[in-house]
């Protein structure tokens, strides 16, 4: 029996690809045996193909993507040598627009795939891979009839990642850097029925996060709004959490009361922004009205239920980086809990590729293909706007800076301003030691000690209690230690150390341990500023599990 082997290389572990998934079941009733493989991109190509040697497939099929089409390649230039008579077939987006161009620059590869996948893939398959057409382009029936891609068996293999499930697949919209717009495609659902059953078979294994990959999942209302209902009734307390993007504009209030209601940690929606600048937005064919996407997701922010993830796209048309940063302030003022200031790619087949010399966009020529210029944004500011966006991934989104960030905000006046001066500071090290949490406290005090010298005092006090917030440790790092914080630590043991009763220690409703109170951190204000807004009493204890007891020791 001839062995297929599909083959994933995923940005990380915990996330797995679905395509190989939908290429197996499309296949299952044939006469062959075939092997699911994935990787992270994080291994070296050496080690993949030693494994591959080892699997000895007949065919290898590779899903092909803008972060692992370097790894690709680099595995086809010596696959071959080690297994001369594999047959090698590709698809995935990295390949669909420019095939002719990836078999003139790679003799070893047989087939490329583009088009409805699982069609092509079988028809391949059947054919043993002997037909004459060297990019084979598929023509699947409805979604509603393409073969639900999990079994049992790889549910188990899958235990602890992400899932990746849709329920429809196309998009409406057509704008002009994504993929999605380079040919129409009509929206095509799977039966609401066939959703709800395919959700029942996941709640046997209780994966952390199923991960919607619909490009637009509130489009259809008589689609999503029975599969939300039937989640929330069968998987609220479960620990799964369900991942979807969504279109804030469109929603009504009706689903505005819905999702009010949702159990927190159910749901979590990622929602585009790209630009708040209008001339923008019609330049790109986005769609919508960023005032009634910023009222929708205001309402959703005030709900409080649901982790909200925001997007903004740097380098597009007629956006000048003080226009972005314009944007960057309307968006993180929403409040949402995840901010990611993304940049241009410049995709081979896009409209945005084909007009790139007309924006004199200059980018990277090789994978992800990131924008470096345009006519709006120089050289110099696209770079320093990758730093603002890494310094908000390091603050914001790790949230480990909570208090601080807001304190600093407020001295700056807005979070662009903010952001951008300290990227003035930050220098990547090749060791990664600018992401330490440590780097990140000392740059922030050298800011305000040129700054505003006059609140040092209050940003010490803020950074302490984000260390007390967020760091395992018991003790200040020496940037943050002084003759208080020593003197803290022993004033605090002392007071709780001789008020155990049978073992424990209760105080104002608080239950501890005697080994809780060593591992405990405390902490005192040295500003009147921070006293007035956090402190409810002279000092306070964070516990091991980060409970805060106010106390008075005196």
């Amino acid at each position: 029996m001839n062995k297929i082997l599909l083959l994933g290389i995923n940005a990380r572990y915990s996330h797995s690809n679905p395509a190989l998934f939908y290429l197996k079941s499309s296949i299952k009733d044939l006469d062959i045996q075939t092997i699911i493989t994935e990787f992270t991109i994080s291994e070296s190509a050496d080690k993949i193909i030693s494994d591959l040697k080892s699997i000895k497939p007949d065919f290898l099929a590779v899903s092909v993507y803008i972060w692992n089409s370097a790894l690709v390649k680099e595995i086809l230039e010596n696959i071959k040598l080690s297994l001369p008579e594999l047959k090698i077939v590709l698809g995935g987006p990295e390949v669909s627009y420019n095939s002719i161009e990836w078999l003139s620059t790679f003799n070893g590869i047989d087939y490329i795939i583009t088009g409805g996948g699982e069609a092509a893939f079988r028809e391949l398959v059947i054919s043993r891979f002997t037909t004459e057409r060297k990019v084979v382009t598929g023509c699947n029936s409805h979604f509603s009839s393409v073969i639900f891609p999990y079994s049992d068996e790889d549910m188990r293999s899958l235990k602890g990642r992400y899932i990746y499930y849709e329920s429809s697949r196309g998009c409406p919209f057509n704008c002009s850097y994504c993929l999605s717009s380079v040919k129409s495609q009509n929206v095509e659902f799977r039966n609401t029925g066939q959703v709800i059953e395919e959700l029942d078979f996941f709640a046997r294994y209780n994966p952390p996060l199923i991960k919607f990959v619909d490009r637009t999942f509130n489009l259809k209302k008589e689609h999503y709004i029975p599969v939300w209902e039937h989640i929330v009734k069968r998987f609220s307390g479960s620990g799964t959490c369900f991942h979807f993007e969504i279109f804030p504009e469109l929603l009504d209030n009706d689903d505005l009361k819905f999702l009010s209601g949702v159990p927190s940690g159910l749901f979590q929606f990622e929602m585009g922004i790209q630009s708040t600048k209008e001339e923008t937005l019609k330049e790109i064919h986005r769609a919508g009205s960023w005032v009634k996407a910023e009222k929708n997701i205001r309402k959703l922010v005030d709900m409080g239920n649901i982790h909200l993830h925001t997007d903004l796209i740097a380098g597009l048309p007629y956006e000048t980086a003080a226009e972005y940063g314009e944007s960057f302030n309307k968006v993180y003022s929403l409040g949402a809990e995840h901010f990611q200031g993304g940049f241009l790619k410049v995709l081979p087949g896009t409209e945005m590729y084909r007009r790139s010399g007309e924006y004199g966009i200059e980018y990277n020529p090789f994978p992800p293909y990131e924008i470096i210029s345009n006519r709006w944004i120089a050289p110099g500011e696209m770079e320093r706007l990758k730093l603002v966006s890494e310094l908000v991934d390091l603050l914001h989104n790790a949230e480990k800076f909570t208090a601080t960030e807001k304190f600093m905000i407020s001295l700056y006046g807005n979070p662009f301003d903010f952001y951008n001066r300290m990227a003035g500071y930050l220098k990547r090290e090749d060791d990664g030691s600018h992401r330490k949490w440590e780097r990140q406290c000392e740059i922030l005090i050298q800011m305000v000690r040129a700054d505003h010298s006059k609140s040092i005092e209050a940003l010490i006090d803020y950074l302490r209690w984000d260390w007390c917030s967020v760091m395992k440790h018991h003790h200040f790092p020496e940037i943050l230690k002084s003759e208080s914080t020593v003197e803290a630590k022993r004033i605090g043991y002392r007071y709780f150390v001789n008020q155990s009763a049978g073992g424990e220690y209760r105080f104002r409703g608080s239950v501890f341990s005697k080994g809780d109170l060593r591992r405990s951190i405390f902490f005192v204000a040295e500003s009147e500023d921070f006293s007035k807004i956090y402190m409810k009493d002279k000092m306070a204890m964070f516990l091991p599990d980060k409970r805060i007891i106010f106390f008075n020791p005196d």
